[in-house]
């Protein structure tokens, strides 16, 4: 095997969030972490959020109602604002950042859509207490291998802590628990999914209790997971050894599986997305997940579905997603169900729905 040579870089927190990011860009000694709490008893609660577009069609940029223009009136904050109550109330929080952000002039991509944003939008990331994004998508090349690389570069320079394809990530509790996180973009075949399997073993030798795999995959728009991409991408990041999967892509909600005893949500559908002002489907969701450990074992997990509109203005898409209560969250919630046939069996009185797995 080629030798690796890691570097990593620590993330700091913001607002209640706690411990410390890691991106994982090549391979380094455990020492470098320190040595985990192969004892740890706790729970820990992340909350993940599905496709976020800080940015737009550059074309569309001036218009009155652009994500652009939106934040020029209402301010860095604006997007997640909805959603603090959650993601400042957690350890950590995880979003797919689907967008460029760069200050350069770039040559776009042959594709339907090119999203952009400037390295500026990072603050609205920091302004939502979200530590750390998945760029392992189809809009983060939209600019080439140079947006990509700004992309990256403006995160770390804001301190906010990536993974994708080429780099997983790890964040260490304060008492020295850690997950780690992997990124998938459309399929694991190939080079793919060796490299996938190699980071899993990794993050393993690393120390991390628990593996996250975030797929980006499946076909947009559709209520029917999963599709042969989707199904393959499980069944290797089950095979890996990861605990849990989350997924988006197909800007639509779909539901819970449960995968040889790992939970697998097929998509979140989008949260604050620049890349359209009408979107097909407002309805979408964020998962609360609570990892329980005991002695350093993962015993149990609990995941809660809030429903969310992507939008606070029922007129159009303003990208400021909100909570729904309800019946609106309750219309959510089935629709969620409906996509694979599992249901959460505990409904909370704001709106949301948990569902708990024992790892015994």
């Amino acid at each position: 095997m080629a030798a690796w040579v890691m570097i990593f870089m620590m993330i700091p927190c913001f607002c209640l969030a706690s411990g410390n990011w890691y991106t994982v860009t090549d391979e380094v000694s455990a020492e470098m972490l320190g040595l985990p709490d192969d004892e740890y008893t706790g729970t820990v609660t992340m909350t993940f959020l599905g496709d976020c577009t800080l940015g737009g069609e550059e074309k569309k940029a001036g218009q009155a109602l652009s994500f652009a223009s939106r934040i020029a009136e209402n301010g860095m904050d604006f997007p997640f604002r909805g959603l603090k109550q959650l993601t400042e109330a957690d350890d950590l929080t995880v979003a797919n950042l689907e967008v460029v952000l760069s200050d350069r002039k770039l040559k776009k991509e042959k594709k339907e859509f090119n999203f952009i944003g400037p390295t500026a939008n990072t603050q609205i990331l920091k302004e939502g207490s979200i530590e750390c994004v998945t760029v392992a998508n189809n809009h983060t090349h939209d600019y080439g291998d140079e947006g990509y690389a700004d992309t990256k570069k403006a995160l770390e320079e804001a301190g906010i802590c990536w993974f994708g394809v080429d780099a997983p990530a790890i964040w260490r509790s304060d008492e020295g628990l850690m997950i780690g996180f992997l990124g998938v973009n459309y399929s694991l075949t190939g080079n793919r999914a060796k490299r996938f399997a190699a980071q899993a073993e990794k993050l393993r030798d690393l120390g991390c209790a628990a593996v996250i795999t975030v797929m980006h995959a499946g076909t947009e728009y559709s209520y029917r997971p999963p599709d042969n991409y989707q199904a393959q991408i499980v069944e290797r990041a089950v095979k890996a050894g990861s605990c849990l999967v989350i997924g988006h892509h197909p800007h639509v909600l779909q539901g819970l599986v449960l995968k040889d005893d790992v939970p697998v949500v097929y998509s979140l559908g989008n949260c604050s997305f620049g890349g359209t002002t009408f979107a097909k489907d407002n309805d979408a969701l964020v998962v609360r997940a609570e990892l329980r450990f005991e002695d350093g074992e993962l015993k149990e997990i609990a995941l809660t579905f809030y429903p969310i509109s992507i939008t606070s203005d029922k007129r159009h898409n303003n990208y400021s997603p909100c909570l729904l209560t309800g019946e609106d969250a309750e219309r959510v919630l089935k629709k969620m169900a409906e996509t694979t046939g599992t249901d959460p069996d505990v409904r909370n009185p704001d709106g949301s729905a948990t569902i708990k797995y024992c790892e015994d």
